[in-house]
């Protein structure tokens, strides 16, 4: 492969190679070595002309299908739909069969990304108008390229739903799953192995289905069918059979099946990245804190932390590459317009004389200075600007560098306290000279169990605040009774083992109503609140009310404690990023933050009542549409 993109730059260098195709090539190069963000780069150099379209429409359509699974996978869905959408404006004027098959091959990118950022009625518009048209096209003429694209949508589709636990809605796709995959089987070109790749991987789906929906024996069935198969024995079978027991929540099969998935993983060379941690790492010490394996769970935990750092300056170095395409794209503009500019003076110039011959001179040289002396005039307050601009963006660039590194180095304090918790109890558990009570065991128990959570908790909020910048409004289509939702957050936070605080929730019963909602972003929400209480009051109580603001159509609830309290000056900056109105308290200072943006993102708020003078008292809002 190093060969191969020597001779790339050979090529482009004597000119033989454009700069577009250039980056197509490398772009290819460096996605099937599996460094997908460097392939992201190049992707992106070849799609900032349109040169890419102007040779060959298909192969426009193909980067852009790439740049966007990319995108997708390393959780930029914003990104990945606008990719996806550019290219698919372009190619549904395209009535040709080539321009419906891409059609259908963007729809679907789009209702992918769609899925995970919650909206899922479009999804679902997209994804079976995608569906149809690949159907009618492998009916019209049923190439195994057609047909195994067919099954490979039909397939990704219901791989969207089980991603984001929408388990009836998956359900609903499997016969379409099967009508696709069955016509591929039969083909007399596809292969024995492909035949049951794509059987066996949809085994899994339908077993995780099963689980999730109740039929208990028919995920049985499901499982046994793929346990049997050669395809659950390749590498790429024992990612989809980790995926389907992580899934099901199997902890004890996924413990022993860890060792074989890492090895197989890191042979893949995949780069630290927070799909990385959140699909695989936080999964392994999730999986041995279920399963009761400490010491393999403390390794586990020692990972999570060596890869933060890790994380952070892989991320560093592809934005710094980002920001140079950027640059390079500027200065092709910049270049371009220096030529116009070039050619508007030439013109001039032909005039000048034009007119000397007709012995007017004298009047065009005055207009023509007029006319430059404007130009200048409106250069110079566009250079300006564009200085004022560059230099904002630069001002912007180093306090988001400087809130990351802020960011990394109180994760890691956090995570290296608990941590060391863990590793001296570990010590004193697989000690043969230590002589323990049961009291003391249950004790070290429980101090492991409590920091093993911990530093899940944190890995959590980091994964949070990746999503916290999002627009996105949350799709609201569970329907929870106002108190369910209350103790759903009560059970999720710290409350039941806070014994230095006394709890109560208050409300009438006449606030208790069924509202329209998400479930486990509201509660969620409800949850950091009270973390936040427990965690700033050292002795006193805490109280939880629920009222209904009937003229703004608000379910309230508030949060009150007796704890140190915060100035009323402060009411907006304690909802920033990383702030702590006090150092010597433990925490990251993305709590509220995080908080926050899921209220808003549900259509509430979350704010700090100054009125309230013996301790903090925090008022969060959601509609209560029923």
């Amino acid at each position: 492969m190093d060969s191969a993109l020597l001779l790339i730059d050979s090529l482009k260098d004597q000119h033989f190679l454009p700069e577009y195709k250039a980056n197509y090539f490398r772009g290819q190069i460096h996605y099937r070595l599996g460094q997908e963000l460097t392939a992201e780069l190049y992707y992106k150099r070849a799609l900032t002309t349109n040169e890419l379209y102007k040779e060959r429409p298909s192969l426009y359509y193909f980067v852009s299908d790439q740049l966007s699974t990319i995108l997708t996978v390393k959780g930029d869905q914003d990104g990945a739909v606008k990719t996806a959408t550019e290219a698919y404006s372009i190619v549904q004027k395209d009535t040709t069969q080539e321009g419906q098959y891409w059609s259908a091959i963007l729809l679907h990118d789009i209702g992918y990304s769609e899925m995970q950022l919650g909206h899922y009625q479009e999804a679902k518009k997209n994804f079976t108008q995608a569906w149809e048209t690949l159907k009618e096209i492998a009916n019209r003429k049923p190439t195994f390229d057609n047909l195994y694209t067919w099954s490979r949508i039909t397939y990704n589709i219901i791989d969207a739903y089980t991603s984001t636990e929408q388990f009836v809605e998956a359900k609903e796709w499997l016969p379409q799953a099967e009508e696709a995959i069955n016509h591929l089987s039969v083909s007399p070109e596809c292969p024995a192995t492909t035949a049951e790749e794509f059987s066996a991987g949809l085994d899994t789906h339908k077993a995780l289905v099963y689980v999730k929906t109740g039929q208990r024996a028919d995920a049985r069935q499901a499982y046994q069918r793929f346990i049997g198969t050669n395809y659950s024995k390749t590498s790429q079978g024992l990612i989809e059979h980790y995926e389907y027991l992580q899934l099901a929540e199997r902890w004890d099969d996924l413990a022993l099946l860890i060792p074989k998935v890492d090895s197989v993983i890191q042979s893949w060379d995949i780069p630290l990245s927070l799909y990385y941690l959140k699909s695989y790492l936080t999964p392994y010490l999730k999986a041995y804190i279920k399963t009761g394996h400490s010491e393999q769970a403390l390794q586990m935990a020692e990972r999570v932390v060596n890869s933060i750092d890790s994380i952070y300056t892989y991320e560093q170095l592809h934005n710094a590459a980002e920001l140079a395409i950027m640059y390079e794209t500027q200065e092709k503009e910049k270049q371009i317009s220096e030529q116009q500019s070039m050619l508007k003076y030439q013109r001039y110039i032909a005039v000048f004389i034009a007119i000397l011959l007709i012995l007017i001179s004298f009047v065009i040289i005055t207009l023509l200075r007029l006319r430059n002396a404007k130009k200048l005039s409106d250069k110079n307050k566009e250079l300006q600007q564009k200085n004022k601009e560059l230099t904002n963006a630069n001002a912007r660039a180093e306090e988001s560098s400087r809130m990351k590194t802020d960011f990394i180095q109180q994760i890691s304090h956090e995570i290296r306290t608990p941590l060391n918790v863990l590793s001296g109890f570990t010590q004193v558990l697989t000690s043969t000279d230590s002589e323990l009570s049961q009291e003391e065991r249950k004790d070290i128990n429980e101090r492991i169990t409590k920091n093993t959570n911990r530093i899940i908790e944190l890995v959590n909020k980091m994964l949070e605040l990746s999503d916290m910048h999002s627009k996105s409004v949350i799709e609201r289509s569970d329907k929870k009774t106002t108190i369910h939702i209350a103790t759903q957050a009560v059970e999720k936070s710290d409350i039941p083992n806070a014994k230095h605080v006394t709890f109560h929730l208050e409300y009438n019963p006449s606030v208790e109503k069924i509202i329209r909602t998400n479930f486990q972003a509201a509660s969620r929400a409800l949850a950091l609140l009270l973390n936040n209480a427990v965690k700033f009051t050292k002795q006193g109580s805490i109280e939880l009310s629920i009222t209904l603001d009937t003229k703004n159509h608000m379910v309230v609830y508030t949060v009150t404690d007796t704890g140190i309290g915060i100035p009323p000056y402060e009411a907006e900056h304690i909802f920033e990023e990383f702030f702590q109105l006090d150092p010597y308290y433990e925490g990251t200072g993305i709590g509220l933050s995080v908080a926050r943006s899921i209220a808003l993102r549900l259509g509430g708020n979350i704010y700090l009542d100054t009125s309230y003078q013996g301790g903090a008292r925090f008022v969060f809002t959601i509609p209560d549409e029923a």
